[in-house]
């Protein structure tokens, strides 16, 4: 199979797998809030780069969203970044996160490929790095809070939904690579 070709694969799976969760959770999802606006997952797979990139976020709150990558023989990182935009009120200012009953380290990061079909996340994003274990372990929404330097608490929450068809995603490129 040609480079192109299994990226055209890769990327078709994702999708399938992508809808197959969403759908299957909002199926699933009596007695819970349904998803508004649905996930926008990205699968980003730039020639010449050493890893495949999968970015998702509700289309109804695009301030924040998952993220994590891949290495091209089918290694998934051991962490995802919940991310906020930079652009969010007070988010710079942050000193630390707690989720998932643990502390979270804090980064910043800047992305310059931030575009896929006409589908843009931010620049620009402070976030908590978030165990995959713990991810893949929780079975509701994932709360992550961050706290700022002057004593502010923010709060952002992952509906279950999208991290299930971001899981689902992440899943799909592991295996796609692998083979």
């Amino acid at each position: 199979m040609t480079r192109s070709t299994s990226r055209i694969v890769l990327r078709a799976l994702a999708v399938i797998a992508a809808a197959g969760v969403v759908t299957a959770a909002a199926r699933s999802s009596a007695g819970h809030e349904p998803p508004q606006g649905g996930a926008v997952i990205q699968i980003r797979d730039f020639e010449k780069a050493s890893i495949v990139e999968i970015v998702a976020w509700n289309a109804t709150e695009p301030q924040f969203g998952l993220r994590t990558f891949v290495k091209r023989n089918g290694s998934p990182d051991r962490y995802h970044r919940l991310w906020v935009t930079s652009g969010y009120p007070a988010i710079t200012d942050v000193a630390k996160a707690q989720g998932l009953n643990r502390p979270l380290p804090v980064s910043s990061q800047r992305d310059d490929q931030n575009c896929l079909n006409n589908r843009c996340a931010p620049t620009s994003t402070v976030g908590a790095r978030v165990p995959d274990d713990a991810l893949r372990k929780a079975t509701e929404n994932v709360e992550v809070k961050f706290f700022t330097n002057s004593g502010a608490e923010i709060m952002f929450t992952a509906r279950r939904p999208l991290v299930s068809a971001y899981l689902a995603a992440v899943d799909s490129v592991i295996g796609a690579l692998k083979k």
